[in-house]
């Protein structure tokens, strides 16, 4: 993890829980104007929907330019999952934010390129130490 968010930077905080599926934003307080989604899970078309809310209420709502969507605990993703994130990384390029894909698992990376989403693939970092020398760039 990036470390806790300081309560004065926190400008969004935003938990969403489900049986299987957990989502929470929080400020990077080692970047300024960027947070973080953490996302833990099972990501399927049942869940798919609240992953796009929260990522597109942060990405309409938060006056940060930068999101780091934390995927390490993510257990297991379809492609109802991947189409939310690419769909994420284009609306994000749109509204002038820019949104990094942390630590996903070799078996999301394989459906990225199984739905022909290579280009997304250069929003992936293979961790959040990676993540952060990116946004400090």
């Amino acid at each position: 993890m990036l470390g806790h968010p300081d309560p004065e930077k926190t400008e969004l905080a935003w938990k969403m829980n489900d049986p299987t599926f957990e989502t929470e934003i929080r400020a990077v307080p080692e970047i300024d104007d960027a947070s973080m989604l953490l996302v833990r899970g099972r990501i399927r078309y049942a869940q798919a929907h609240s992953l796009r809310k929260a990522i597109l209420d942060w990405v309409t709502r938060s006056t940060a330019s930068r999101l780091i969507i934390e995927l390490e605990e993510v257990e297991e993703m379809d492609t109802s999952g991947v189409a939310v994130l690419v769909e994420s990384l284009v609306v994000g390029r749109d509204r002038s934010k820019q949104i990094l894909l942390c630590s996903p698992s070799e078996s999301v990376m394989r459906l990225f390129r199984l739905a022909g989403f290579e280009e997304a693939l250069k929003a992936c970092c293979p961790s959040p130490a990676e993540a952060l020398q990116r946004l400090r760039a």
